[in-house]
């Protein structure tokens, strides 16, 4: 070995062009229950005021909340003692008094810089987290350091605190300046970071060193900074160009010739895998991780809230002393249910037998007892596989409600005690005389009740088990089942009235309509109350018909009020996909059971005929448009203004484009995802404002769900035009396009065009200068990034049996024609503050009729939404009509 081989103990990193540090040593995030909130807010009486319980539930308005506990809970003054190295051990005394230890393990950010503990947490937790770095210089000076977090924090530099803060935000960090000096050589910085979790929380911090930079150490024993320094810079040109995989293998991408190392399953420990791969002469290689659905399989899978694994690849240098390049990038990859149809196969009744097998194999569901125990008379329901639901309601977890219907399902339709394992009926009777049920009730809980989704979910169960135990007294709240049963009709009508008129706030949300539905059928098969079945029926029908015409070949790919980063990049991950597997014949079977069952199991709510005709129907031209007018509730929203959207779908036998109309541009995003074009389950083109560098559901907006600042998009036929304002002081200060090339058939750059053809279908995005895609790290050769400034996009799509082959598209594309704050292309034009034309003639939003499409107009002034097939010589199918007042009557209708 010679002397430049020598190991140095550490290794060593760049500042950003920004001066973040972005290379870590991190603990977990320890958690410990905040169990002692009363000392905060009243547990019964009134829910609202200075101490009611809505302050606990909803994110934004709980920071004045999480910093009055902070007082009573804060970091401990305490440094952090002993050396601070890679695999290192390290303790900590938490806020309340627990002692926390655990080893410390290298980090190296995403571009935002954030070092990231975020988290979805189901009960509230206290949470604590320790970063520790090393800045080196060659001469003494003052520097100022810019910490940002969301959450207090104590910074110890050379183990003397030099900074407080107490200060929380709900998604964005701030900034706080600290002047401090470093001496030459080595100084070590460790921070403290305190969050508390009621839901998403998101738990970051940043730092920033003013001046010329400085080098960043990382302490790890046996490492050489020189081998290191060169892995790292390999490392930086490695990329996964496909997050999904259906065949079980990930292609990777590289500097030709790269030896890698890659690591999974049991997060690269010695439980997982490893396989060593070399790159080839043009930079690639595929990786096998294991075939999907068998026994082989050892990849993680996905569903809406989480990409559960991930690749760890290391440069394969020193296969005997790894240590010496302990350089490690992270790439979220994961296996995608394999069954997608995109097109109808069979008839409604065998659609119905391959959705009811598939549940049936479901663990640790209601859903799956539910099928085996109508399947097979012989079977008894097993606490194992409520363990899970159980635990959610005696804990009085997020997302309980969804449980408690689950749980009513089985309840109502296994009635005999003697198909229940011994002694489960009576622990789940007992679970639910227990539970709460609204914020009006006595209680402490994170549980949300202030969503669209879960309004209706909570009335429904309310309604459901107090009709179910009517006789009995609810210990929670000393009610009867009777009174809960009256609370839980009353609110389940205002909303049922409220949204069968109006439309939904969280718009055709690929996440939220499948709750809704399962609430909607629950009422109409147990409610045993005509009126409440009669609306729910009807609501149900109209999200049913949205369904049919919003989506296409299974993919509910229209514009969404709330949408997730797994549901956008694969439609097989949609919880509505097995609702369209069961009802159309086409869709996605993944693990979204319980809707589906609920559906698959109904006895009395029937999927309207003409429904399912609509739902695949590709006319050569489909052009609809929907628009939702709708008012918050303060005691339900947290709101108190008018909501509305207005969504295009243009459809055509080989691609579908969409987008809501001016929602709210300029304004700050969430989860909305405001338009985008499909071509296939995994192919759905968008732009995004970037916020973060995230992908985890408790950063909302993150980098491909939501919108920092919201667009303002419209769309003509064909073709969106897209404007966006990008503030000054962003941490990302751009914007980029999920365009996942490896999808595409072929695609092309022409000019400021990047062009993608499947099957028949074509899809053309341009922005000023043009856009390259990103060839490095977990999201290569699937995103673009602009060349020129990203504030407008123009996206239109096509067809072979249109516009002929892909060259022919390409070359009739033209030129779209940028200026800052506008964007015209062949007829259209746009401007940030004037009017949307064509032809030189205002587009006013579609308002007027509120619902249009091939099979229905309605306008403001009909109160009947009556949904029929186009005429036809062939037509068979019977009109379906649903009253906006009273819903669906009568309530059998023919599937």
């Amino acid at each position: 070995m010679t002397s430049a081989e020598q190991p140095t103990g550490r290794t060593v990193h760049a500042l950003d062009e920004r001066g973040t540090v972005r290379d870590w040593l991190t603990t977990a995030a320890w958690a410990e229950p905040a169990d002692d909130l009363a000392a905060c807010l009243a547990p019964e009486g009134d829910p609202w005021g200075e101490r009611g319980r809505w302050r606990l539930t909803n994110g934004p308005d709980a920071t004045p909340l999480k910093e009055e506990l902070y007082r009573l809970r804060p970091l401990r003054p305490d440094p952090v003692t002993g050396p601070v190295t890679e695999g290192g051990e390290v303790a900590y005394i938490g806020p309340t008094g627990v002692r926390h230890a655990g080893p410390w393990r290298r980090v190296h950010t995403a571009a935002d810089g954030l070092v990231d503990w975020s988290a979805f947490c189901f009960t509230p937790e206290y949470r604590l987290g320790l970063a520790a770095t090393v800045l080196e210089v060659d001469q003494a000076e003052w520097r100022t350091l810019r910490l940002a977090s969301t959450g207090p924090f104590r910074l110890f530099v050379g183990g003397k605190q030099s900074a407080h803060s107490s200060t929380v935000t709900y998604m964005e960090p701030a900034e706080q300046e600290v002047r401090i000096w470093l001496p030459s050589g080595t100084t070590t910085i460790v921070v403290a970071s305190w969050q508390v979790a009621f839901r998403e929380c998101r738990h970051v911090l940043r730092l920033r060193v003013g001046g010329l930079p400085v080098r960043v150490v990382v302490p790890a024993e046996g490492a050489c900074e020189y081998a290191a320094a060169h892995a790292e810079r390999v490392l930086n040109a490695v990329g996964v160009a496909r997050w999904g995989s259906t065949d079980g293998t990930v292609p990777l991408t590289g500097p030709a010739g790269a030896a890698l190392r890659v690591a999974w399953g049991d997060g690269g420990g010695d439980g997982g895998r490893v396989e060593r791969v070399r790159l080839g002469d043009d930079g690639r290689a595929t990786l096998r991780l294991g075939v999907p659905g068998s026994a082989e399989e050892d990849l993680g899978s996905a569903s809406m809230l989480a990409t559960d694994a991930a690749l760890r690849i290391s440069l394969d240098l020193d296969a005997e002393t790894p240590e010496r390049t302990p350089i490690v990038r992270e790439f979220p990859v994961t296996t995608l249910p394999p069954d997608y149809r995109p097109a109808p196969v069979g008839d409604p009744a065998t659609w119905r037998e391959e959705f009811l097998r598939h549940a049936a194999r479901g663990q640790g569901a209601p859903a799956a007892e539910l099928v085996r125990a109508l399947a097979d008379p012989a079977y008894r329901v097993t606490a194992a596989g409520l363990a899970h639901s159980l635990w959610m309601i005696e804990q009085r977890a997020d997302c309980a409600d969804f449980e408690a219907l689950g749980l009513a399902h089985l309840w109502h339709r296994v009635p005999d005690a003697g198909r229940w394992e011994p002694g489960l009926r009576e622990r789940v009777r007992a679970a639910l005389l227990g539970f709460k049920f609204w914020i009006d009730q006595p209680g402490l809980d994170a549980m949300c009740y202030f969503t669209e989704n879960h309004q209706l979910v909570w009335h429904t169960a309310e309604l459901l088990w107090g009709g179910a135990l009517a006789g009995e007294t609810f210990t929670n709240t000393g009610w009867p089942g009777t009174r809960h049963g009256e609370h839980g009709r009353e609110l389940a009508l205002a909303w049922l009235r409220r949204k069968l008129a109006g439309g939904f706030s969280e718009f055709d949300s690929n996440a939220y309509l499948a709750i809704d539905l399962l609430a909607l059928v629950s009422l109409v098969e147990f409610a045993d109350d005509p009126e409440v079945e009669a609306l729910a029926a009807g609501v149900a029908d109209r999200i049913l018909f949205s369904l049919a015409a919003n989506s296409w070949r299974g993919i509910h790919g229209c514009a969404h009020g709330r949408s997730y980063v797994g549901t956008l990049r694969s439609s097989r991950l949609e919880e509505t996909a097995p609702i369209m597997w069961l009802c159309f014949g086409t869709g996605a079977l993944n693990n979204a059971l319980l809707p589906a069952t609920a559906l698959a199991t109904a006895r009395r709510y029937r999927v309207p005929g003409v429904i399912r005709q609509a739902a695949v129907d590709l006319p050569e031209r489909w052009l609809g448009h929907q628009s939702y007018r709708g008012t918050y509730r303060p005691s339900h929203d947290l709101l108190s203004r008018p909501y509305g959207s207005d969504v295009t779908v243009y459809k055509t036998p080989d691609a579908m484009l969409s987008c809501a109309q001016d929602y709210r541009p300029g304004l700050p995003g969430l989860q909305e995802h405001v338009w985008g074009a499909t071509l296939g389950p995994e192919t759905q083109v968008f732009v995004t404002h970037a916020p973060n560098a995230s992908t985890s559901p408790a950063a909302r907006p993150n980098a491909w769900a939501g919108h920092r600042v919201l667009p303002r998009a419209r769309q003509h036929e064909d073709t969106v035009l897209a404007l966006y304002r990008i503030p000054g002081d962003e941490a990302m200060g751009y914007t980029h396009a999920w365009f996942p090339l490896a999808t595409f058939d072929e695609w092309v750059r022409s000019g400021v065009w990047t062009i993608g053809r499947v099957g028949d279908g074509y899809v053309a995005l341009a922005t000023e200068g043009g856009a390259v895609p990103v060839t490095s790290g977990p999201d290569a050769w699937q995103e673009l990034r602009p060349l020129g400034p990203g504030t407008a996009w123009v996206c239109t799509i096509g067809r072979r049996a249109v516009h002929g082959d892909l060259a022919s598209f390409t070359a009739a594309l033209g030129e779209p024609r940028f200026a800052p704050g506008s964007v015209a292309y062949r007829t259209l034009s746009l401007t940030w503050d004037g009017p949307f034309t064509v032809d030189g003639r205002v587009q006013e939003l579609p308002t007027a009729p509120l619902l249009t499409n091939p099979y229905t107009h309605l306008t403001p002034a009909d109160d009947r939404l009556v949904i029929e097939p186009p005429s036809s010589p062939t037509t068979t199918t019977t009109p379906h009509t649903i009253d906006l007042r009273s819903g669906r009557d009568p309530l059998g209708v023919p599937g």
